[in-house]
């Protein structure tokens, strides 16, 4: 932060699902980075003014009331111990404490959206303030995005924040072996889903974004989430699924045969997708370039459709002209965290972003093949996506999702094994 600044950031606010009814909570990914703290009703205040870094924490006063309805809260004084804060107070002292925080301030860092009524109080103290500017009393003159600050903070996770990832990695990998064992014609994609929930609740974890669980044609689209459609006899299932633990994601993808057992024509792009990620993942490498990893996929999925007739031109002249587009039209993945996707940036100036150790993201290729008449009948409605979680470190990249099977052989095995 500059001298002579303060930063604003406000928990998130609970949802209406339905009438009075709230979807359940989910605290801001920022603001829990800062504080830890997973609760609503919340406001961090962070001053450097006059040589000194200050900390102020604003919480919602407990009541017996809400302790009957919806449970005790901590009081400012176990919070101001819990958090490690300079000052906790409840929210009745927050504007006081604003209007003498803003005034002589230079820089103010916020990201607080138009809607929030913590914006509108910032907004009328600072007119406040301007009006009596005769009086020498001084307004901001510049404003910062807060988010921009923070995204670039958690691009690089610590050892605690590695270990909550692994362990939503674990739990994860758990449920889609799970889903592998349970997987049969008949079913429904709904009921498979279920599969993957019993796992992710029965470990004190959630959903980390909405499941896709895509059977036959419908693993063709690529954010797939009705969930609906009975699993038939030969077809494939691409399952995007995986589980947030203490706030923290994973993420992952598996394209595996309903029935058991791959055909010939779905071994054959699988192979193609997996070698990509293979590929991929080997250029997950301090001091490569995010572009790097995107590259080789790219290159080696156009390579394999070329093989198999699918893209019918050279290798150099279907780069160029970027045919892959038609099959695999998105990334080969994102940054993962707090969120599954990551808010972080990809570019740095007009380069790709440098690989850090520390840096924890996701590799997953893809293959989307509708049906048409230029394309052989064996390959309509294949879809395939291989999706695993990476962390960067200096002994070379680190597979957090290892443990669950993605070779045609393995899978197979797994499936076989119960019937």
């Amino acid at each position: 932060m500059e001298k002579e600044s303060i930063a604003i950031i406000e928990s998130a606010s609970e949802k209406i699902r339905n009438n009075d009814i709230f979807y359940g909570y989910r605290q801001c990914s920022n603001f829990f980075y800062l504080t830890g703290h997973n609760e609503p009703n919340a406001v961090l205040i962070m001053s450097k003014k006059n040589g000194k870094n200050l900390s102020y924490f604003f919480t919602k006063e407990p009541t017996k009331l809400q302790e009957i309805w919806t449970g005790a809260i901590d009081s400012a004084a176990k919070l101001k111990k819990k958090l490690l804060v300079n000052e906790c107070e409840y929210h009745s002292k927050i504007k006081d404490k604003l209007y003498d925080l803003i005034q002589d301030t230079d820089t103010l860092y916020h990201s607080l959206t138009s809607n929030s009524k913590l914006n509108s109080l910032v907004n009328k103290i600072i007119k406040s303030l301007e009006r009596k500017y005769r009086q020498g009393l001084n307004s901001p003159s510049k404003t910062i995005s807060l988010n921009k600050a923070i995204h670039q903070m958690r691009l690089i996770k610590s050892s605690d924040e590695i270990s909550h990832i692994k362990k939503a990695c674990s739990i994860s990998v758990n449920a889609h072996k799970r889903l592998m064992k349970s997987c049969s014609p008949g079913k429904t994609e709904y009921q498979i889903g279920a599969e993957l929930i019993h796992e992710f609740h029965s470990s004190n974890a959630k959903e980390a974004y909405p499941m896709i669980v895509a059977s036959g044609k419908n693993a063709c689209i690529l954010h797939y989430t009705k969930n609906n459609s009975k699993l038939k006899n030969g077809h494939l299932l691409l399952t995007d699924a995986a589980a947030e633990y203490e706030n923290y994601a994973s993420d992952i993808t598996r394209t595996i045969p309903i029935n058991g057992k791959f055909t010939k024509a779905q071994k054959i792009v699988y192979e193609i997708v997996l070698n990509a990620q293979k590929k991929a993942i080997k250029k997950c490498i301090v001091g490569n370039y995010w572009s790097d990893i995107h590259r080789e996929a790219v290159k080696a999925i156009t390579r394999g459709l070329i093989d198999i007739g699918i893209i019918k031109d050279n290798l150099k002249n279907a780069l160029n002209k970027r045919k892959h587009e038609k099959f695999y039209m998105h990334s080969t993945g994102h940054w993962l965290g707090l969120d599954v996707h990551d808010p972080c940036e990809y570019p740095d100036g007009k380069r790709a972003l440098k690989l850090r150790s520390g840096m924890v993201f996701t590799v997953e290729p893809g293959i989307y093949i509708k049906a048409e008449k230029s394309i052989p009948s064996m390959f309509h409605d294949i879809g395939i996506r291989i999706e695993d979680d990476i962390l960067i470190s200096k002994q070379g990249p680190t597979v957090l999702t290892s443990s669950l099977p993605k070779e045609i052989d393995d899978i197979e095995k797994i499936m076989r094994k119960n019937g």
